[in-house]
């Protein structure tokens, strides 16, 4: 008989070749999941918890590997940090205020809240589409110190079909949004604080009515609803409320081939305010010679705002004619309103767009208290540790804001955590999220406002994962749902009253 037991070492020789030979192979992705590399060593080389392999270190070491830091000057933070006293476990509010603090403009404002309104401008990508974070944020600080109504709401939304705090239904409008910016005639210098506006296109109707099967009745009626547009000539304007008869805000009739000069009305902004905290308006009357092609007279740049004291349930609003409108704001008399400006696709960089004339006219008819900027889904890469580009653009917008809005304070909320699968074949932070979490930070601290790092609030690493095992998160590892909202939501809800806290005992 033949002894064979050569053809085994063969054959072992060979699956051994092959093994090392797919471990040199390309690395295959599908969409943004890289499939595991074949490593035949794997489970006996030392990695960090993405799988990668690191250096050996002393033996003398603690840790014994190497964990991978960003180390780099670009994102080095040398301002002073104030940070509050903390209760265990919760990460807390950087401030890098030069004068005071930055926090405290909003936390002295939640002190009068009991006679006026405090607003929040919550800006932010696809991750609080649909009111996400924002909704549940809203109702926590309207339970604690009162209000009414879901705050802004735009003419049309990608989103409108499932925000479940207040149900849109419009049709008959050119839609302009800030991340069309590339096409479809948008111009920034004519969008509202949202970024869009919205032309009618013959004759544009929206009607908003708001809902109760969330949160109750803080959002089942407001006290007031006020519309904001800036008007052209021929506007024919008409609302109606909790289905009741239109009532004509304003119209034009047919014009004469050879018009006479009319006068138009219009109410401009004063500095003075009311007993809720609003602006008042003066009425100003001004001649204006009407050419016989209405419909294309210019629309003016200043800022309308009609306003409609409640209870309102409801709005239908119908314009035909030479006009941008911006959105709706259902609000209470007092308390707290919180806006959600979402805009899916977006890093954020569109506000530094935003006319300073528009923002400063926003900032009398609609003053804030508060304002938050959480970008940052639509610039992480696996690929990308340097994000200064995108940084410098930011520091731009921010500063924009702090020249139109002086009074309010601005909150830079980091990147969450956002998570793939590595090659141990768990889900880990994606590469990239951190180093431009750190990048964000620095911006806060270079613009010399407050930052809040949700990645390490959530949990760090994996911790998107571990909501989406919590059925908190969607399947992409990177947005979350109404009830990851809800987590979220809670958490910063925490640490602002932590803030509170710590500004009385101050």
């Amino acid at each position: 008989m033949k002894n064979h037991v050569y053809k085994t070492f063969l054959l072992t020789l060979l699956v051994v070749v092959m093994l090392i030979g797919l471990f040199y192979l390309p690395r295959i992705s599908v969409g943004d999941t890289t499939l595991r590399r074949v490593n035949m060593l794997s489970e006996v080389q030392k990695r960090d918890n993405l799988g990668r392999v690191v250096a050996e270190v002393r033996a003398d070491s603690a840790e014994g590997i190497v964990e991978q830091v960003l180390d780099s000057a670009a994102v080095k933070v040398e301002s002073a940090v104030i940070v509050d006293s903390l209760p265990e476990g919760m990460v807390g509010i950087e401030d890098f205020s030069l004068v005071g603090r930055e926090m405290d403009k909003f936390y002295s404002a939640l002190n009068s809240c009991g006679s006026r309104l405090v607003r929040v401008a919550y800006f932010g990508d696809s991750f609080i589409e649909g009111d996400i974070l924002t909704s549940d944020l809203r109702h926590l600080l309207q339970s604690e110190y009162g209000g009414k109504g879901v705050g802004w709401v735009d003419i049309e939304h990608i989103a409108s079909g499932f925000r479940r705090t207040v149900r849109t239904s419009a049709s008959g409008w050119a839609a302009h949004h800030s991340n069309d910016s590339h096409g479809k005639g948008y111009r920034a210098s004519c969008a509202g604080i949202s970024g869009n506006y919205f032309i009618p296109a013959v004759t544009g109707r929206v009607k908003i009515e708001t809902q109760n099967n969330v949160y109750g009745k803080e959002l089942s009626e407001a006290d007031v609803a006020t519309v904001f547009y800036s008007a052209g000539g021929g506007l024919d304007l008409t609302l109606a409320i909790n289905g009741g008869e239109e009532k004509v805000v304003s119209g034009s009739s047919a014009m004469p081939s050879n018009p006479a000069p009319v006068y138009d009305t219009m109410y401009v902004p004063t500095d003075s305010v009311d007993e809720y905290g609003d602006t008042i308006m003066k009425k100003v009357v001004v001649k204006r010679e009407v050419q016989p092609a209405v419909s294309s007279a210019p629309v003016d740049s200043a800022i309308l705002t009609e306003k409609v004291v409640g209870p309102v349930r409801s709005i239908e609003l119908k314009a035909h004619g030479s006009s941008r409108f911006y959105g709706v704001a259902f609000d209470g008399h007092h308390g707290v309103a919180v806006d959600n400006f979402s805009t899916r696709g977006s890093d954020g960089s569109f506000i530094s767009a935003l006319p300073v004339s528009t923002l400063r006219q926003f900032a009398r008819v609609r003053s804030y208290d508060l304002i938050v900027l959480h970008f940052g889904l639509n610039v992480a890469s696996a690929k990308v540790k340097d994000y200064s580009y995108y940084t410098r653009r930011m520091i731009t917008a921010v500063n924009h804001l702090k020249q139109c809005f002086p009074s309010a304070s601005i909150l830079i909320v980091g990147l969450g955590d956002r998570d793939q699968r590595g090659a141990d074949g768990g889900f880990h932070t994606m590469s990239g999220v951190k180093e431009l979490v750190a990048y964000q930070r620095k911006m806060a601290a270079d613009t010399h406002v407050a930052f809040w790092n949700l990645y390490e609030a959530m949990g760090g690493d994996g911790s998107m994962a571990k909501m989406k095992e919590n059925k908190q998160a969607n399947l992409d590892y990177t947005h979350i749902n109404f009830a990851g909202g809800k987590h979220l939501a809670q958490l910063l809800f925490d640490v602002l009253m932590n803030g509170k806290s710590n500004y009385d005992k101050r």
